[in-house]
């Protein structure tokens, strides 16, 4: 079999992110749902409190603020400010951000491909190659999803297009540096990208003489880099120890024993890779790719992508307790994959298997949907409360409760999807019973009345006819699974 002659690179690409985008246009209009609902709710109550109250960047605030001003501190907070402007220009409607999500991911897409052709040969390869990472499952659900790490995944790869540039000039080298900057400001993991630079730089200077001037300046970058992202990072906890506002965790989560490290690992390995991370027929490609890699007599970026993985597999091991299910935070790694997957398909070319390559570009997309759309996007249960999936519900349930009010709402383990979806500021609970125990010699609830709490909202029947607590309670009101009341002062 010949490579058909009318697909070329450029067709390939368009082709596969025509198709990607019409796929996702179908669930545009979504809310939030599904797995990491509670992640996608926060992003969104910071951008909404961007749009609503202040503009301000360096004053990122959310929901679940008690009797605050729900100012904290969280990664750069540039995905949020970003769609607070677009609000600005749309209102807030759940087609925004989603869509707002999909351009980052075309867009990093459209960077993988022209920093792959940058450093490769074959451009065909090179499009095949990125065609398969935009089809990554784990990728394709989080494409239309309001979270930072597709703008970091976004200006990642921009950064790497620019660094390697074969004309690079000192305009392309701030550049590189300043798109690395964003991506470790806005996920400090993303900051990793710098050690392909870094490898590539000392490289360097064994094939070819920089004059001092060109030394200094990505020196002089590569600090500043540090620098900044440093000082946020220390700016942000100082933010989050001032407001004792703790939704966003800035910390190192490794695992708690060794037999959990192992169990998370193993499931890494066996499923959460193959399956959801790359995709089964990626994965095949990847092993092919590993192959390929080391049988070549010459591979001039294997020290660089090599140094890469190896960052992100300590990455990994560090973040152990975070890898058990949140698989987004595995997405850095597809900075050193995409190298993997196109020396796969080059491999794949020269031997000739081009009826491989072709039923991969197939199988792959049509996995992706087939792992995807039903479980998460397909079903009537959205794993979210019914009154939030449909949006005439949910204003009816809004309506019952004043504007400004403060509530407590709950039993929400995630302290913000409830608060997003009602629009209201307050306070949180996790579980039932827990409005019963005593805080700073007060039953909670009495705490939150004493704190400005006016209305509680909650799903949990139990603690609607809980005598203890009917003692605060005014007048009370039930709309399908909700239960709106008015508390006594």
């Amino acid at each position: 079999m010949k490579w058909p002659n009318h697909l070329n690179a450029k067709r390939i690409l368009f082709c596969s992110i025509i198709v990607f985008v019409l796929v996702h246009l179908i669930y545009i209009n979504l809310p939030p749902c599904s797995i990491h609902v509670w992640r996608q709710c926060n992003t969104l109550a910071v951008a909404q409190n961007f749009y609503e109250e202040d503009l301000n960047i360096l004053e990122p605030r959310i929901d679940r603020r008690f009797e605050s001003d729900g100012i904290t501190g969280t990664a750069f907070p540039i995905y949020e400010w970003l769609l607070a402007i677009i609000y600005k220009i749309t209102g807030v409607h759940y087609w925004v951000h989603r869509l707002f999500s999909l351009i980052i991911t075309i867009t990093a897409t459209v960077f993988a491909f022209l920093f792959l052709k940058n450093i490769t040969s074959n451009t065909i390869a090179a499009s095949i190659a990125t065609s398969l990472l935009l089809w990554t499952p784990e990728l394709f659900y989080h494409s239309i999803n309001a979270i930072p790490d597709i703008l970091a995944l976004c200006t990642g790869f921009i950064g790497l297009y620019y660094y390697s540039k074969k004309d690079r000039d000192n305009f392309s080298s701030i550049l590189s540096f300043l798109f690395l900057t964003i991506s470790g400001l806005i996920k400090i993991q993303y900051l990793m990208i710098g050690v392909f630079l870094l490898v590539d730089f000392i490289k360097s200077k064994n094939k070819y003489r920089k004059t001092i001037k060109e030394d200094l300046l990505i020196i002089s970058a590569g600090f500043f880099c540090l620098a900044v992202v440093y000082s946020w990072y220390n700016y942000s906890l100082h933010l989050i120890e001032q407001s004792n506002l703790r939704d966003f965790g800035i910390e190192i989560r490794s695992a708690s024993n060794l037999q959990a490290a192992l169990a998370t690992l193993r499931k890494n390995l066996i499923s959460d890779f193959p399956e959801l991370v790359f995709g089964f027929a990626n994965t095949l490609v990847i092993i092919i790719g590993c192959y390929a890699s080391f049988s070549k007599k010459s591979n001039r970026y294997l020290i660089q992508f090599s140094a890469l993985l190896f960052i992100y597999c300590v990455y990994h091991f560090l973040e152990l307790r975070q890898m058990d299910v949140h698989h987004y935070y595995m997405i850095p790694i597809y900075f050193a994959i995409i190298a993997l997957l196109y020396n796969g398909i080059e491999f794949l070319f020269k031997k000739g298997r081009y009826a491989l390559i072709l039923i991969v570009l197939i199988v792959q997309p049509a996995l992706a949907c087939i792992r995807i759309i039903p479980a998460r996007w397909g079903k009537s249960d959205l794993g979210i409360s019914q009154s939030f999936s449909d949006q005439s519900k949910l204003e009816k349930l809004k309506s019952f409760i004043p504007y400004n009010a403060k509530v407590i709402a709950g039993p929400d383990e995630s302290g913000c999807i409830y608060l997003y979806f009602l629009h209201k500021k307050g306070f949180g609970y996790e579980r039932e019973n827990q409005l019963t125990e005593t805080k700073e010699g007060k039953l909670l609830i009495e705490n939150y009345i004493d704190r400005g709490a006016t209305y509680l909202v909650t799903t949990n029947a139990s603690d609607v006819k809980n005598d203890i607590l009917a003692q605060y309670f005014e007048k009370a009101i039930q709309f399908n699974e909700f239960y709106i009341i008015k508390l006594k002062k």
